[in-house]
Parts: C-alpha cells; structure tokens; sequence
C-alpha cells in the first residue's frame, strides 16, 4: 500500500491535470490530508470528467464557493494512525507538531 504522502502527491497531480496545470495546495494534519485547487471560470467536459475522476479517488471532496465568487474543489485522503500497545493500554503516536517528550518510568 502507498503511504499517504504518495497518495496525497498523485491526488494532487490528477487534480492539478483536469484543471489544465491548476496550481494545488496541499494541507495535513495527523489524521487527514487535503488537497485543493481553484477552479477556472469553464470546464471542457473532458476536464470536467477527469476532474469528477480526481475527486472520487479521495475520501470525501467538496466544492465552495469563497469571497469575490472564486471556486475552489477539494479532496482529502484518510491517515492511517498506527496505536502503539504497551503496559498502559493504547497509546495514540506522538503528534508532528508536539515534541517528544521522553517517558518517565
């Protein structure tokens, strides 16, 4: 299996192909990734069928509207969390934004 990041890279390039070399953002968080690209003012219908494929290869995608009427589409890819099981039962993994702090015993 692809690891999310890979998943996240590939999403992006599919997105970034229908939408003719749209520029992608690409936002993670421990348990999701997303990534989102504006929508240009038309869509051929080819663009608009390799864009509906791009989304539909995510875990849930959305459309929205933001200030100024631009249009943005998204798709986010779940992060598996492994749990680490030891003598005080499950523990979620440390997260990237939080530094490790060593275990007292």
């Amino acid at each position: 299996m692809c690891s999310a990041e890979t998943q996240a890279a590939a999403l992006a390039a599919l997105l970034s192909a229908a939408l003719d070399g749209a520029e992608t953002r690409i936002e993670a968080t421990c348990d999701r990734i997303r990534i989102e690209a504006d929508l240009p003012g038309e869509l051929a219908a080819a663009a608009h069928a390799a864009l509906l494929g791009a989304l539909a290869a995510g875990a849930r995608y959305g459309h929205e509207r933001v200030s100024g009427g631009a249009e943005t589409v998204w798709v986010e890819i779940d992060v598996e969390i492994d749990v680490e099981i030891d003598k005080d039962g499950p523990q979620q993994p440390d997260s990237p934004r939080t530094p490790h702090a060593p275990r007292t015993t």
